[in-house]
């Protein structure tokens, strides 16, 4: 028997976020809609999800009741966080993510390379 998480995606434990869709890539129009899931930071085996170069200490795993893809920016604690990976456990009842801090890279261009 496949364990049915949706209960704890939707339930007391769970929110509601609006995720916006970035209008910047081929497979969506942009936007925003509702999704409802639970929100956690994420531990080290989620971050074995995150591109090379990305600021491992501030990353978040979502688990929604609806899909998230990438490039999608979803808010908690008051910061944006954009979407890196995302998976489809629909047949467990919620979509998995993986998402960092959106917004200035970890560290300034130092400019060793001129402008290009």
């Amino acid at each position: 028997m496949i364990p049915d998480v949706r209960r704890v995606v939707t339930g007391p434990m769970s929110r509601r976020f609006t995720v916006t869709h970035p209008g910047t890539n081929d497979w969506s129009s942009g936007g925003e809609s509702s999704n409802r899931g639970v929100i956690h930071p994420a531990d080290n085996d989620a971050l074995e999800f995150l591109p090379e170069g990305t600021r491992i200490q501030d990353a978040i795993v979502i688990m929604a009741a609806r899909r998230l893809s990438f490039g999608d920016v979803v808010p908690w604690h008051g910061e944006n966080w954009r979407v890196t990976h995302a998976q489809d456990y629909s047949d467990y009842g919620y979509y998995y993510a993986v998402a960092v801090r959106a917004g200035a890279p970890a560290s300034p261009d130092s400019g060793g390379f001129g402008n290009f």
